[in-house]
Parts: C-alpha cells; sequence; structure tokens
C-alpha cells in the first residue's frame, strides 16, 4: 500500500470536549518535529513506536464514522493531534479529503514546526485550527522545545491566515519553569494582534498529569497569578481570550 494512502496513528480517543467545538473523536498521530520537556503525550515523539498502527485511510474513516451522531448533535468532528501530524502531509491531507467529503468537521492541532508546504497541501481541507505557540524568544524556544526557529511558526501562521479562510485558535502552553512569568504573553500577544485577521487565544495551564519530566527540569504547573496576568495580557492586546482551567 502506497504510504500516501496510510496515516500513521498511536492512539484514537473518543468523546474529546477540549479538542475543538463539540464533542470530537481525536486522532493522535505518530511522530513530532519537536520535543518539549513537558509534553503529555511523549509516546508520540519517536517516528516509530511499536502501539502506533499504519491505517489505511478508508478503514480509518469508516473506524471513526462510529461516532458520527455525537459529532452531529453536538457540532464536533474529527480532531487530527500528534505528536506533529503535519510531519505526515500527503497521507494527512488523503485523509481528511476523505472525512470532508463523508460530511464531517475536520480539525487539525499543530505546533506549526514544520516546512510552509506541508500546510499549503494541507490546508484547503481543513475547517478550524488549533495552533500551538509556545514562545518567541529564540533561545527559550530552542531550550524548552529542541526547536531550531523559533519563528517557523510564526511564518507559517502568518501564511494560514493571509490565505485560508478556516478559523484559527492561538493556544499558548503556559508552563513553569519555561515561559509561565516571563515576557512571553506580552511578546505571544504583540504579534498576534499583528496578524492579517483576528483569532481567538486560549491559555492552557501546564500540569504534570502523563508529563515525561527530566530530572533537572522543574514541574510544567503554571501558578494562578502567572495565569491570570498572562489573560490580562492578552486582553490588553484586545484579543478574545479563553483560559483552559
Amino acid at each position: 500500500m502506497n504510504s500516501a494512502h496510510q496515516l500513521l496513528v498511536n492512539r484514537i480517543q473518543r468523546f474529546c470536549l477540549q479538542d475543538g467545538p463539540g464533542i470530537r473523536t481525536t486522532v493522535f498521530t505518530q511522530g513530532c518535529s519537536l520535543r518539549c520537556w513537558w509534553c503529555h503525550n511523549p509516546d508520540t515523539r519517536p517516528p516509530h513506536d511499536p502501539k502506533a498502527h499504519r491505517w489505511d485511510i478508508d478503514a480509518l474513516a469508516r473506524e471513526l464514522e462510529r461516532d458520527a451522531r455525537y459529532w452531529r448533535r453536538s457540532g464536533g468532528g474529527v480532531t487530527v493531534s500528534g505528536g506533529e501530524c503535519l510531519i505526515q502531509p500527503r497521507p494527512l491531507a488523503a485523509f481528511l479529503h476523505e472525512m470532508g467529503r463523508r460530511g464531517h468537521d475536520r480539525c487539525v492541532e499543530t505546533a506549526g514546526a514544520v516546512p510552509q508546504a506541508h500546510f499549503e497541501g494541507v490546508a484547503p481541507v481543513v475547517d478550524r485550527w488549533l495552533y500551538d505557540i509556545k514562545a518567541l524568544s529564540p533561545a527559550r524556544y530552542e531550550a524548552g522545545t529542541l526547536g531550531r526557529d523559533a519563528d517557523l511558526p510564526v511564518r507559517n501562521l502568518r501564511w494560514l491566515l493571509a490565505h485560508t479562510p478556516a478559523p484559527v485558535t492561538v493556544r499558548v502552553p503556559l508552563v513553569g519553569g519555561f515561559n509561565a512569568g516571563t515576557e512571553e504573553p506580552q511578546l505571544i500577544g504583540r504579534m498576534v494582534a499583528d496578524m492579517a485577521r483576528p483569532v481567538q487565544v486560549e491559555i492552557l495551564p501546564g500540569h504534570s498529569v502523563g508529563c515525561d519530566l527530566r530530572d533537572e527540569n522543574p514541574g510544567p504547573e503554571a501558578c494562578r497569578d502567572d495565569i491570570l496576568r498572562a489573560e490580562e495580557t492578552f486582553h490588553s492586546f484586545q484579543l478574545e481570550v479563553l483560559v483552559r482551567w
């Protein structure tokens, strides 16, 4: 089977309420372009995992459609997350195309650390985006995520907002020992306010559930004061803000 017609999936999670509107089924793909030390899905980061399964696109669509009655009644649909699902652009686009052909809402969650060409190939078959922005300071971004270019997610976000109509929600994980209590909310707020069209901002307070912590890092919990300050900062840029407590 051509790999362009197979999506490498770590797991499928049903009845998700935080991955877009309504009741959703979330597909967590295998592999990631970043190595965030607070990651809640560390098993999705390697390019291969014993639990991962390479799904034929039609078979995956049929499996997910078992939940369609919940999507229709709640205004939900399918969300593809990771890992980083955009490192598999061709099978991801094929899967999203098939779900759209079947009449279902399609959401993609990404951290944006992939080539712009990957966005260009997938964007036409996405109905909404959840877009993580973790930090803008190059040194902090590199240290926290092992990413090489803090500006790459910003460039891709600018392209997305300028060239596609789908709604975008910018999600900011507020992580103790990384960006909580720093200038990052100010930098991110200014950047988002300068985008081509309005976006909502969601603050995701860090917590330690499911984390693969390294001994040299503090826990990822963000204190309440830092969360409230970040919320106030985003409001100061006239942004719509939601805290996912």
